[in-house]
């Protein structure tokens, strides 16, 4: 019951976000997702709290510069640069893998939860079309796989995830973006010709890139040994716990609105 008041709330809560706030306050709310959940990230990877705060710091860093100067530049010299100062910072008494560690918490987090902020200044319609089908996703998975998952999916990563919870995401998937048309571009995807196979391939691809997120999240924290990033949500873990699916598809989306030439 927990959980199901819980995920009611903050379904509300983030709907209200992309419908109803202008553009700058929206970059605020995902600069304050992204900083909690580099705190969890590191809070997971690292024992110490210096490199703690040093992840936290250089991801704030690059995610604001990624915020309020959106561009494919701006990208790749984050990428380069998060890299070069990771580097100086473990010149000093740092081994590579708490190195490597930084660099991959930063690049996970602070160079793909801006691309939100970059879909909401092209528009709220753009944010619901990624949103809805990465949410359906992860809830038709999980219901499916509750009810009738029997193959393990991945049980090394996750043991709970299944096959047929994975083929169920993929309907939730298609179903949220054909939901997403419907609703807020009067039937259409204006970067394509509107087809029924359309929807089925874009659907199952932000279903995918969403999936693999939730297992990227897996990973580290099975590699942490732990079942939930935090406690900060009740009922559901961390802010990770919650984001998972929603990490990696904004940028997916972006980069497809961009080889489309659209909008």
């Amino acid at each position: 019951m927990l959980r199901l008041i819980s995920t009611i709330i903050l379904s509300a809560l983030v709907l209200a976000t992309v419908w109803f706030l202008p553009l700058f306050p929206f970059q605020i709310v995902i600069l304050v997702a992204t900083g909690v959940g580099l705190w969890e990230y590191a809070s997971l990877i690292f024992q110490n709290k210096g490199p703690r705060f040093f992840t936290l710091f250089l991801g704030l860093v690059f995610a604001s510069l990624m915020t309020w100067f959106p561009s494919r530049e701006i990208l790749l010299i984050g990428l380069l640069s998060i890299v070069f100062a990771t580097f100086l910072w473990g010149m000093k008494n740092r081994s590579p893998l708490d190195m490597g560690a930084v660099i991959l918490g930063v690049c996970y987090l602070a160079l793909t939860l801006p691309f939100w902020s970059w879909l909401k200044g092209l528009g709220k319609e753009w944010v619901l079309l990624v949103l809805l089908p990465a949410c359906l996703t992860d809830t038709f998975g999980f219901l499916v796989g509750k009810s009738i998952g029997r193959h393990k999916l991945a049980e090394v990563i996750s043991p709970n995830k299944t096959w047929e919870g994975f083929f169920g995401g993929l309907c939730g998937g298609v179903f949220g973006l054909w939901l997403a048309t419907q609703l807020f571009f009067q039937g259409r995807i204006y970067f394509w010709n509107q087809s029924w196979w359309h929807l089925i391939i874009i659907g199952a691809s932000i279903s995918i890139v969403a999936a693999l997120g939730d297992l990227f999240e897996s990973l580290i924290k099975r590699s942490a040994g732990v079942k939930d990033a935090s406690h900060l949500i009740p009922g559901h873990g961390g802010a990770l716990d919650r984001l998972d699916a929603l990490i990696f598809v904004p940028s997916f989306f972006y980069f497809l609105l961009w080889y489309t030439g659209a909008p």
